[in-house]
């Protein structure tokens, strides 16, 4: 079943409230800026920091986290090794659907995305949201068919933002 807007906004400020440091990626950072895209999960890439990981499993344990995709009756806990390497931990909590990432194309982590954010204020939380146009650029480098789908949609989202500024 799909995660409805609101749920996923509701992890995303509670995951900006807990201190964690991360860049949101992903469907939800493109609608955050205007394109018109559908999402069902949160995608983030967190700082793989020692002490950045100890504060998102803290988190991911408050909201009950546990690797998507395991059979009914076998939860699997968010692993700190898992965490702390460049992988994907595709998550779901009692908020909604999260994953996250180590590092997304290009092999491109929490710091080298940094520079490439908007902020956007969220319940009294800055979030560092991936801007749009960094957004369309990891797209046309992702061999996901999902993510080449969705191509077009951004690339006109972001002509039509660039319109409107200039």
């Amino acid at each position: 079943m799909p995660s409805r807007p609101s749920e996923l906004t509701t992890l995303l400020a509670n995951l900006a409230a807990s201190g964690v440091e991360f860049v949101l990626v992903g469907g939800l950072a493109a609608v955050a800026q205007g394109a018109p895209v559908t999402t069902f999960d949160v995608d983030i890439v967190h700082a793989r920091t020692p002490d950045n990981v100890d504060r998102l499993l803290a988190f991911l344990g408050s909201i009950n986290a546990r690797y998507r995709g395991r059979p009914r009756g076998d939860p699997l806990a968010p692993s700190r090794e898992a965490l702390l390497g460049p992988g994907h931990s595709l998550f779901i909590t009692d908020l909604g659907p999260l994953d996250s990432l180590g590092v997304i194309e290009n092999g491109l982590g929490f710091r080298e995305l940094l520079p490439e954010c908007i902020d956007i204020e969220l319940h009294g939380h800055t979030v560092n949201v991936l801007s749009l146009a960094a957004i369309v650029r990891n797209k046309r480098a992702s061999a996901h068919p999902k993510d080449r789908q969705a191509l077009p949609v951004l690339e006109e989202a972001l002509r039509q933002i660039a319109e409107n500024e200039g």
